[in-house]
């Protein structure tokens, strides 16, 4: 799901977070606006994104100065957004604004290995022993049983890099420090595997880092080179790119805010930040449209045959990308959720500092709704289900209620 938090602890707010804002800005933020034409209501959801709009409102009065989601069918598109984009100015969110997008980098580094595998330059049941000789290796790991679709879904047992203090104190003291993959890949392997290979789940960035290894291995170039070319450029995604090492947004982008240190009272602007800690698993910028479009074309196997399509979409057993929540469960780099009225949804959520994210859609391709929210102190895991519960279903079926989660 989700991008651990590398640059802070990832200890939750959530039980603050409704007072951080109020006594931050005295601003109103909860004026929700909804743009664009709206017709006949579409499958699900109430069609005039007014449930999907109360949860976006929800999330402002939690702690989130921003909110912004773009629904789409083909009737209709509607862009929602609560509170501000932008705390000095006060400006509101809007639809072309760019943002992080977390872990549904993910998504998009998974579709580049399908890819592979389709042009038969690589296997599932690969091995990382095979493909990425000398890299996992010791501290109890089996190289030659990890493979590809297990770094995929994360049944590979490898432990998390971001679990590894050395790499938020490279960060934190350098900030300019350009993070290679394999740097941390080795940070993840530094500690003993979570259970053997194949025989769990547990959500792991060093996966992915690994996987962008992999792309670089098979094709000899980036996973950034080959997810622009394959993927970004195919699509005509002229709002989404992969920044390096520049911790700039390009304009028209969102703000993103944290708790500070010293205050958690008191948010900070966190917008500007070197991500290349998350090559791969977390470092993409784009905006709610792009994602949309993104998600359409590979539900409509635009980007992958239907048989490895199939493949990305079958959920693990047990897994559980969204902690605390039975509504979701976890594929080969996407996230699948089933909502109560039994509307299933393909997609990823991400988190980073400052920000929460979300895309999906239905199988069809036809239905897609993407959010983001400008802090990660608002609680991801009931404001997801709330709105993909909003989205999908309609009043009669408990729109805009969230699921129930233990």
């Amino acid at each position: 799901m989700l991008i651990k938090r590398t640059l802070r602890q990832t200890s939750a707010r959530w039980c603050t977070a409704s007072a951080v804002l109020a006594l931050t800005v005295g601003l109103n933020l909860t004026g929700g606006t909804a743009t664009a034409a709206q017709r006949a209501p579409e499958t699900g959801g109430d069609g005039s994104g007014k449930a999907l709009q109360r949860v976006l409102d929800e999330a402002v009065r939690l702690g989130a100065p921003g909110a912004l989601a773009q629904s789409r069918t083909p009737r209709r598109v509607l862009n929602l957004s609560s509170g501000v984009a932008d705390i000095a100015t006060g400006r509101p969110p809007r639809a072309p604004m760019r943002f992080r997008a977390g872990s549904v980098t993910k998504t998009f580094v998974s579709t580049v290995i399908l890819q592979l595998v389709a042009e038969r330059r690589l296997r599932l049941g690969d091995t990382v022993a095979q493909v990425l000789p000398g890299v996992v290796q010791g501290n109890g790991y089996q190289p030659d049983k990890i493979t590809v679709r297990m770094l995929l879904n994360h049944t590979s047992g490898i432990a998390d890099y971001t679990d590894n203090p050395r790499i938020e104190e490279i960060a934190e003291t350098d900030p300019r420090h350009d993070f290679t993959l394999r740097e941390l890949a080795e940070a993840g392997v530094e500690y003993p595997p979570y259970f053997p290979p194949g025989t769990s789940w547990r959500y792991s960035d060093t996966n992915y880092a690994l996987l962008g290894m992999i792309i670089q291995k098979v094709t000899h170039r980036s996973y950034v080179h080959e997810v622009t070319r394959r993927i970004i450029q195919r699509l005509h995604l002229r709002s989404t790119y992969f920044p390096g090492a520049n911790p700039r947004i390009r304009p028209p982008h969102l703000h993103a805010y944290v708790p500070a240190d010293d205050d958690p009272t008191r948010l900070e602007d966190n917008t500007n930040v070197n991500t290349t800690f998350a090559r791969a698993s977390g470092d993409l910028i784009s905006t709610v449209g792009d994602l949309n479009r993104f998600d359409s074309a590979l539900m409509r196997e635009r980007l992958l045959p239907g048989r490895l399509l199939r493949a990305m979409l079958r959920p693990v057993p047990g897994s559980q990308p969204y902690p605390g929540s039975d509504m979701f469960r976890y594929g080969l780099g996407t996230v699948i959720g089933t909502t109560p009225c039994g509307v299933k949804v393909y997609g990823n959520g991400g988190t980073l500092d400052g920000w929460e994210t979300w895309m999906g859609s239905t199988r069809d391709g036809r239905h897609m709704m993407s959010f983001v929210f400008t802090s990660d102190t608002v609680n991801q895991v009931q404001l997801t289900a709330q709105a993909v519960t909003a989205e999908y279903c309609s009043h009669s079926s408990k729109a805009g209620r969230s699921p129930r989660t233990p």
